[in-house]
């Protein structure tokens, strides 16, 4: 077996993104969300700096922020990842997984206790999500599976359906992606 077939990525190690106000991020992601802030770097760069820091996402995976400071960045940069490139803010997201509706109800109720009251929850009909919006303007997922058989096809199926033609995409298909439910 050549090195070019053997060698693949294991998990994410990391996604990073920026920030503007890392005291928000930091509580929303610790406080909020619960997850443990693992590590932070300062490093000089000519006249500027950044930080990168990384908070525990489980299963040895990371979620990142960068805060820069003239290190090449516009000054006018803007955080929210879909909206700042003219997208709905639905397009680019971060999604985690929960392993039970039992605990996308209590991930709903403790945001509520937190503070959290800007949630959408939507049946895809191979899971349900629970959506809100973090203070970089970032959309975050909470997902879990709900009938993986559902979710699961063909590579065939799945490329044929990614190369299908916009007039051939059925109006069921469409009103499965929109039927959100504010909660």
């Amino acid at each position: 077996m050549s090195d070019e077939i053997s060698i693949r990525s294991k998990r994410v190690h990391h996604v990073a993104y920026a920030t503007r106000d890392p005291e928000a991020t930091y509580e929303f992601y610790a406080n909020k969300l619960g997850m443990k802030l693992l590590r932070t770097e300062n490093h000089r760069q000519g006249d500027g700096y950044f930080r990168h820091f990384f908070f525990d996402m489980g299963g040895g995976e990371c979620l990142a922020f960068f805060v820069v400071s003239n290190v090449g960045e516009d000054p006018e940069f803007r955080t929210a990842i879909a909206v700042g490139n003219g997208l709905p803010v639905w397009v680019n997201h971060l999604a985690f997984a929960l392993d039970t509706l039992e605990e996308l109800e209590l991930m709903k109720k403790r945001l509520r206790n937190r503070g959290v009251e800007e949630m959408t929850q939507l049946d895809h009909g191979w899971a349900t999500s629970l959506y809100l919006v973090d203070p970089n303007g970032i959309m975050v997922e909470f997902c879990v599976t709900t009938d993986a058989e559902h979710f699961l096809q063909t590579e065939q199926e799945a490329l044929r359906l990614l190369r299908l033609p916009p007039d051939q995409i059925s109006e069921d298909t469409r009103k499965e992606t929109s039927a959100a439910t504010r909660v």
